[in-house]
């Protein structure tokens, strides 16, 4: 492979043979950058291929011109001259094959524009004299990765009797996989790909060396179809691909399948046809592996908006980051990851009282704790004012050009001149435009998108992607030969394993806790619940209806035991109905990352018990302060004990009523509606006076209602 120098406006660089993507452009993963505006982030590639150089534009938004003809691709045999951005007084460029063997070092010191970034580090020797070599997060392993997603002690390699190698995982909390399947034990070949949570390294000559993708693209979409259970087309055939480092919105009409594209580019829910491509790997055939790269941003926020934004951050990260993280280490990350998204100085202020484009930082910031590579995020401009909406968009083109891939659904059109791409799905998911947004207006002859997406909406039955593939424009669809991939439709990614159940568990119970003690109005009417009613049960009463000795005895004894029971159950429903649906988009969020669903519900339970176990001892003790006492306790020592026990069983029993309710709906708005429905059901089966056990149908139902358990 020959070296090649580099010449821009008097300055020159020898980039040394390698095997790796030079980058020409104006983003920080560019080896040569420069600071011209006309010069896109990722705007030339030189490609190693057959001992020479592939030049390639990979859809620039000015172009790359030689000799005032804009080219798109061509082998490199001899020095040639370029220009970018414009034919005639573009950036200059000279690329000059070079045949010696010199590497030119530039001085730290230096004010040139173009730079070299340091090389990777040299594969690491498998020492054969010891046999074995530990990986992991410590700095007491023979291979360091200083990851948070790489355990302590992750895996090992072991020289067999053969003297092959063979790679071991040591019980790592998220997996070694080798060519993309989780292992626990597993022979190396010559060229392996190894990934141990997402760091990959690829086994050759008996070394474990950093990997790099040679793909020059970061994500492809090919020929993606998706279908509704009637067969409806969401998804037609969808093709683009994304450069490292890029910034793509998602635009159209409502309907056009936006969402859809997400679910299916981010593999929560796999196009039925089609493939999807992450640095030149099949993402469905690798998806347990490589979703570990991946962060998602729904629509709704994913936190607890009674905590603060550090108090969100760290318990996020203790459900993401494995057991063996220290909280020092998940601290120093929490701290980083605010810094980085400018919420440091907001650290300490309640997520509730934070402005949209604020509370939308935060939730970007919880994905980005575990440093993903590839970020896609679902209407995240929804319902801000055009200021905060730009801000949004600038952060997401700075986490762009620091490294990541951002993919965005929006319908704010505004700040798309932010982006590299723009991806205009018409009715039916066919693609309408993809290239840069400064060409979209250009393609659809409008100069606002507003009477674009009138047009697509009109238009509904026009064939918009014939359209478009027809035209110009669609030079920056890269189209390449792939397999015809056929995808289960019923089949939807099993989550990760998630941590051990008990720390998980106690980390649950532990944030619950402080979301019902940060909200101090809540907190008081909570507290305030059962001494009121109680008092008010108290009052409306009569005295002695537990002294065998009074004449209204028993009639006393079954109003007070019938509000006490019926309180209970109102108490216990009223505290759970709402506590899973009020937070399903955290829980289908961290589901998505490993959360147990026993661990979630658990910790529900806990909390909830204790609450309504006090609430029950509470009714009993104030309810029936003037009601006397019988001659003695069936079971327990006290009778007032016994009849805490029943009522908190009334309670127990209406509260898990409650989390089932709020398990099965969707919509919050839905639960207030069903409160006196089983206000009303636990009064009726419950009433002695009224004789449900004598009525067929009534009877039976009473023998299961809450009430009943007291």
């Amino acid at each position: 492979m020959r070296g090649l120098r580099i010449r821009a406006d008097g300055d020159e660089v020898l980039v040394e043979s390698s095997r790796e993507v030079v980058v020409i452009g104006r983003g920080p993963e560019a080896r040569v950058r420069c600071q011209d505006s006309r010069v896109s982030r990722r705007h030339l590639l030189l490609r190693p291929e057959n001992g020479g150089w592939l030049v390639e534009d990979p859809g620039s938004a000015n172009g790359t011109f030689r000799d005032g003809d804009r080219i798109e691709s061509f082998t490199l045999l001899e020095p040639t001259s370029l220009r970018l951005g414009d034919p005639a007084t573009g950036v200059v460029v000279e690329l000059v094959p070079d045949r010696g063997d010199e590497t030119v070092v530039l001085d730290p010191d230096s004010t040139r524009l173009y730079e070299s970034p340091p090389p990777l580090p040299p594969p690491a020797p498998v020492p054969s004299r010891a046999g074995v070599v530990r990986i992991g997060r410590s700095a007491s392993n023979d291979i360091v990765l200083e990851d948070l997603q790489v355990s302590r002690q992750h895996a090992e390699l072991v020289r067999d009797g053969d003297g092959a190698w063979e790679l071991v995982d040591l019980g790592s909390h998220n997996g070694t996989f080798v060519n993309g399947s989780r292992i626990t034990r597993a022979r190396l070949t010559e060229d392996d790909l190894v990934s141990f949570a997402g760091r990959r390294m690829r086994f050759t000559g008996g070394a474990l060396a950093v990997h790099v993708d040679a793909e020059a693209t970061s994500l492809e979409a090919l020929s993606l179809i998706v279908r509704s259970d009637a067969g409806a087309v969401l998804l037609d055939e969808v093709t683009f691909s994304l450069g490292r480092c890029s910034f793509l919105a998602v635009v159209g009409t409502s309907g056009a399948g936006k969402s859809t594209l997400l679910n299916a580019l981010a593999g929560f829910r796999p196009a039925q046809e089609g493939s999807v491509l992450f640095g030149g790997r099949d993402l469905y055939a690798s998806y347990e592996e490589m979703r570990q790269r991946i962060g998602y941003v729904p629509q709704d926020d994913i936190l607890h908006p009674q905590l603060t934004v550090r108090r969100a951050l760290r318990y996020a990260a203790e459900l993401r980051f494995p057991p063996d993280v220290s909280s020092t280490d998940r601290e120093a990350r929490v701290e980083e990851v605010m810094a980085e998204l400018g919420l440091s100085a907001r650290a300490d202020l309640v997520i509730s009282k934070l402005s949209g484009g604020q509370r939308k930082r935060t939730s970007i910031a919880v994905e980005l704790l575990t440093k993903p590579e590839l970020l896609f995020l679902d209407e995240p401009t929804s319902g801000l004012d055009p200021g905060m909406e730009k801000g949004v968009m600038s952060l997401l083109r700075e986490l762009a050009d620091g490294g990541r891939t951002v993919i965005v659904v929006t319908h704010s059109v505004q700040s798309l001149a932010l982006c590299d791409r723009a991806l205009v799905l018409a009715p039916g998911g066919r693609t309408a435009f993809f290239g840069p947004p400064g060409e979209a207006l250009e393609h659809f002859g409008r100069t606002d998108f507003a009477d674009v997406f009138s047009d697509l909406e009109a238009g509904r039955d026009l064939d918009w992607k014939t359209g478009f593939l027809g035209s110009p424009y669609a030079r920056h669809v890269r189209r390449r030969e792939h397999p015809h991939r056929v995808v289960d439709s019923t089949a939807t990614p099993a989550p990760p394993p998630g941590h051990r159940w008990l720390r998980q568990w106690w980390t649950l119970t532990r944030r619950y806790v402080a979301v019902i003690a940060s909200d101090r109005s809540n907190l008081a009417l909570l507290a305030g619940q059962a001494p009121v009613l109680a008092l008010v049960i108290l009052l409306a009463n009569g005295s002695g209806g537990f002294d065998p000795d009074t004449n209204v005895a028993v009639r006393v004894a079954q109003s007070v035991g019938v509000f006490v029971a019926v309180t209970a159950c109102v108490l216990g429903a009223a505290n759970a109905i709402r506590e899973i649906v009020k937070e399903l988009p955290v829980y289908l969020r961290e589901r998505a990352v490993g959360l147990s669903i026993s661990a979630y519900v658990g910790s529900k339970v806990a909390v909830l018990s204790f609450i309504t176990v006090v609430q029950a001892a509470v009714l009993v003790i104030i309810a029936t302060a003037r009601q006397g006492s019988p001659p003695d306790a069936a079971l327990l020592p006290s009778w007032r004990l016994e009849m805490i026990l029943g009522m908190a069983l009334c309670g127990l029993a209406s509260m898990g009523l409650g989390l089932m309710i709020s398990a099965w709906v969707r919509n919050g708005d839905k639960v207030g509606t069903l409160i006196p429905l089983i206000l009303v059901l636990q009064l009726v089966l419950s009433s002695a006076q009224l004789g449900i056990y004598d009525k067929p149908v009534l009877g039976q139902i009473a023998d299961v209602a809450s009430a009943q358990w007291g």
